[in-house]
């Protein structure tokens, strides 16, 4: 086990993880897409920046907030730091930057299972760099 203070048994597996990323990858593209309709409507050369926008802000501002995105909420998990306390905004935005690179393709996505699989403290690298943790509530 890493130097953290939860046990293995703790950590938030690559499953729950996984289904967290479903729900939040569902609704979140689904309230970027409204909000770029919306300011599309009023604005055509603005609606691809609302889109964007929102869809990173669901994850970085929620989990800056509430140490959870709705996904993660759903299925139980919560974001902290190596330490166990709240993760500050900019964790938030270190791991959420990573998860925008590391999703641009399937083999990607797929070496970030890898890492979360490989790795004593369940993380991926955007944990590391942003010195997080992904465990059970």
């Amino acid at each position: 086990m890493g130097n953290t203070p939860y046990a293995r048994s703790q950590l938030a597996s690559v499953t729950a993880r996984g289904g967290a990323w479903l729900v939040d990858m569902v609704a979140s593209l689904a309230a970027a897409a409204v909000v770029s309709l919306a300011v599309g409507a009023v604005s055509g050369g603005l609606a691809d920046l609302a889109f964007l926008l929102v869809a990173v802000g669901w994850y970085v501002v929620s989990e800056a907030v509430w140490g959870h995105t709705p996904g993660k909420w759903v299925v139980g998990i919560e974001v902290v730091d190596t330490d166990g306390e709240e993760i500050s905004a900019s964790a938030a935005v270190v791991r959420n930057v990573t998860k925008i690179l590391g999703g641009a393709s399937l083999l990607l996505i797929l070496a970030g299972v890898v890492f979360i699989a490989d790795d004593l403290d369940n993380q991926r690298l955007g944990d590391r760099f942003a010195d997080t943790l992904v465990v059970r509530v």
